[in-house]
């Protein structure tokens, strides 16, 4: 897998490289990610709520997994054991993937939009009850995987 290059334009090096560990980590792709409208918040998110020397590590090890594996199961291996396996990446590995799924931070959204936005509601496919309404008469469509 190669690191993206140039993601809504931001100059950070290390931005591409979040956004390619967030891709292989949450399961969407980076298409998905930045259709959220949320990835340059989620980053400069995560640069303010971790010590950045943590941050600097996480991102180190993401890069090195990222170009000297590739093949999704080689980078999923190569994350079980060099973030999953390590209680301070996994840590902060955990926290992205949540942030990305449920818009929150330890527990408190980020802004309006990451309740919104949260990707759990695309693998639910569904919505955000109170946020962003189906549409008139969706109610009468059976829901996805429906066995009735």
């Amino acid at each position: 897998m190669n690191i993206i290059n140039k993601i809504l334009n931001v100059d950070d090096y290390y931005f591409d490289v979040f956004m390619s560990i967030s891709e292989a980590l949450a399961g969407f792709t980076v298409n998905e990610l930045q259709s959220t409208g949320l990835a340059e918040t989620y980053y400069t998110y995560v640069l303010k709520s971790v010590e950045a020397a943590t941050f600097v590590e996480f991102l180190t090890v993401s890069k090195n997994i990222l170009e000297n594996h590739s093949g999704k199961e080689e980078i999923n291996k190569a994350i079980q054991s060099e973030i999953i396996g390590n209680p301070g990446m996994n840590d902060i590995a955990g926290k992205v993937i949540t942030m990305w799924y449920l818009g929150t931070w330890e527990g408190a959204y980020i802004n309006d939009l990451s309740y919104k936005e949260g990707l759990v509601w695309n693998l639910m496919h569904s919505h955000p009850p109170g946020a962003k309404q189906p549409g008139y008469k969706s109610w009468n469509i059976k829901p996805v995987n429906s066995n009735s």
